[in-house]
C-alpha cells in the first residue's frame, strides 16, 4: 500500500468537506461533523487586534437551552467549563454559553478544531434532559455512545463478550477502532439488583481485560447503594449516566481515535 497516497486521499477528503465563506468582517467555517440533531458544526472566526478570535456562537449552549439543559448553572455548568478547560479555550470576550478562544493566524487550523471539539462534548450534555420514560436505558446508552462515536470508532450493539470458559455472552455494546476495544454493560435502575448482578456474572467469568470492560449505571452516584458499586467496581470500571462526559472520557482512554494526529 502506498501511505503517502493513502494519507493524501484521507487529508483530500476532509478538506474537500470543509467549507468556509466569508461572514461580515471573519469566516464561517463548516466542518465535516455534525452535532447529534445532525446540523453541521459551524465555527465562526473573527479578526481581533493582533490575532483572531474562533467561537463557537453559543450554538451548543442554545442547542442545550431548547432540550431544558442550562449550561449556566448546576452540573452543566461545571461540564461545560470543563470542556472548555480540556480544549484549553481562552475564553476571550464570550458571552454566556459561547466558546471561544484567540490566537495568531498560524494557529488558526487548531482553533477551529479545539472549539469545534468541545461544542460537540458540550451539546452532549442533552442526556442530562429528562428523557421519555418509555425510552429503555440501554437503548440510550447505545445513542450516547453513537452520537459520541461520530462515526470515527466502530459501534457494535448486544455485542458478544468472551469468556473464559470458551462460550460467549451479549454485552450491551462493543467499541473498537482497529485492536482497541471496550465492552460496555447498560445497568438499568429498574430491577436494579438484578441488573446488576448480571453485569457482575458476565464481566466476572470475562476474558477481557478488567481495564476494558465499563459497567455503565442509570442515574447518579447517589442513586445506587455503595454495596452495589462496589461490587461492580471489582470486575469493571464504574461510570453513571447522569454524570456529563464521563462515560465519554472513559472511553477516550480506552477507545483513541484512529490516528487523530492525520486531522492536523
Amino acid at each position: 500500500m502506498d501511505s503517502a497516497a493513502t494519507v493524501g486521499a484521507i487529508l483530500r477528503t476532509i478538506n474537500d468537506q470543509t467549507v468556509v465563506r466569508p461572514y461580515g468582517d471573519g469566516l464561517l467555517v463548516d466542518l465535516p461533523l455534525t452535532y447529534g440533531d445532525g446540523d453541521v458544526v459551524r465555527i465562526l472566526v473573527e479578526p481581533m487586534g493582533s490575532g483572531f478570535r474562533v467561537s463557537d456562537r453559543a450554538v451548543a449552549a442554545t442547542q442545550l437551552a431548547m432540550t431544558g439543559v442550562n449550561v449556566g448553572a448546576g452540573r452543566p455548568a461545571e461540564a461545560f467549563a470543563e470542556a472548555a478547560r480540556s480544549a484549553g479555550l481562552s475564553g476571550v470576550n464570550a458571552a454566556p454559553g459561547e466558546l471561544a478562544t484567540f490566537g495568531v493566524a498560524e494557529e488558526l487550523g487548531r482553533m477551529v478544531l479545539d472549539v469545534a471539539q468541545a461544542s460537540m462534548r458540550t451539546e452532549q450534555l442533552r442526556w442530562l434532559a429528562v428523557r421519555q420514560t418509555l425510552t429503555r436505558f440501554p437503548d440510550r446508552v447505545v445513542d450516547r455512545v453513537k452520537s459520541w462515536a461520530q462515526g470515527s470508532r466502530h459501534v457494535q450493539r448486544e455485542a458478544p463478550l468472551a469468556l473464559r470458559s470458551g462460550r460467549k455472552r451479549q454485552v450491551t455494546l462493543r467499541v473498537s477502532s482497529h485492536d482497541r476495544s471496550a465492552y460496555i454493560q447498560a445497568v438499568s435502575s429498574r430491577d436494579r439488583d438484578q441488573a446488576a448482578e448480571h453485569c457482575y456474572y458476565i464481566f466476572d467469568l470475562s476474558d477481557v481485560p478488567k481495564e476494558n470492560r465499563i459497567a455503565a449505571l442509570d442515574g447518579a452516584r447517589a442513586d445506587w447503594p455503595t454495596e452495589i458499586v462496589s461490587e461492580l467496581a471489582q470486575v469493571g470500571d464504574v461510570e453513571f449516566f447522569a454524570d456529563p462526559l464521563s462515560l465519554e472520557r472513559q472511553l477516550d482512554k480506552l477507545v483513541p481515535p484512529p490516528r487523530a494526529a492525520l486531522q492536523r
